[in-house]
C-alpha cells in the first residue's frame, strides 16, 4: 500500500511538474506573442505617422490645387476679355481690308478709265497734229495762189480781225478760226475754209 501511494505521488508530481512545464511554455508564446504585439504596434504607430503626413502633404496640396484653380479662373476670365477685344480689333481690321479693296478696286477701274482716256487724247491729238500739218500745206499753197493773183499777205486781215469775226478754238497751244459754213477748223490767216472753201475774207478775194 505505500508504494501505491509512493507511485501515486510521483504521478502527480510529473502531472504538476508537467502542467508547469505547459504554463512555462505558454508564458514563452504569450511573451513572444507580446513582444510580436508591440513591434506590430509599433509599426502601426510608424505607419500611422507617416499617413499623417501624407495626409498633411495632401492637405496642403489641395490648398495649393485651389490657390491654382483660382488663379487659372481668374486667368480664363482675362484671355476671355482679350479674345473679345481681339475680335472687336479683327473685325474692325477686316472692315479696312474690305474698305481698302474696295478702294483698290475703283483706283483700277479709274486707271483703266485714264488710260483709255489718255489713249483717246493722244489719238485725237495724233489727228489734230496731221490735221495741222495739212493746214499748214493748204495754208502756203493759199498763199502762193494769192500771190500768184497779186494779193499781199500785209493787205489781209490782222489775227485779231479774225478772231473777233470767226469763233476761235484753241487746240494744243494753237489757235483756229471755226468755219461757220461747214465747222472746219483753219489757219487764223486763211482767206478761205480749205474744206467747204467759204471764204472769210472776201475782200481780199475781190482785191
Amino acid at each position: 500500500m505505500a508504494e501505491n501511494e509512493g507511485l501515486g505521488e510521483l504521478k502527480l508530481l510529473e502531472q504538476v511538474q508537467a502542467f508547469v512545464a505547459k504554463i512555462e511554455k505558454e508564458k514563452k508564446e504569450l511573451a513572444e506573442r507580446e513582444k510580436q504585439l508591440d513591434a506590430k504596434e509599433k509599426e502601426l504607430k510608424e505607419r500611422e505617422g507617416k499617413v499623417q503626413e501624407a495626409e498633411k502633404r495632401i492637405e496642403e496640396k489641395e490648398k495649393l490645387l485651389d490657390k491654382k484653380s483660382t488663379e487659372l479662373e481668374e486667368y480664363a476670365k482675362k484671355l476671355e476679355e482679350e479674345k473679345k477685344n481681339y475680335d472687336v480689333k479683327m473685325a474692325e481690321l477686316q472692315k479696312k481690308i474690305e474698305a481698302i479693296t474696295a478702294a483698290e478696286n475703283t483706283l483700277k477701274d479709274y486707271e483703266e478709265t485714264l488710260k483709255k482716256t489718255k489713249e483717246e487724247i493722244e489719238k485725237k491729238l495724233a489727228d489734230i497734229s496731221t490735221l495741222y500739218a495739212g493746214l499748214t500745206d493748204l495754208r502756203e499753197k493759199m498763199l502762193n495762189a494769192l500771190a500768184a493773183l497779186g494779193v499781199s499777205e500785209k493787205k489781209a486781215e490782222t489775227k485779231e480781225a479774225v478772231k473777233e469775226k470767226f469763233e476761235k478754238v484753241v487746240v494744243d497751244g494753237e489757235e483756229f478760226i471755226k468755219c461757220p459754213q461747214c465747222g472746219t477748223l483753219n489757219s487764223v490767216d486763211a482767206i478761205m475754209c480749205y474744206n467747204c472753201g467759204y471764204i472769210f475774207k472776201p475782200e481780199e478775194v475781190e482785191k
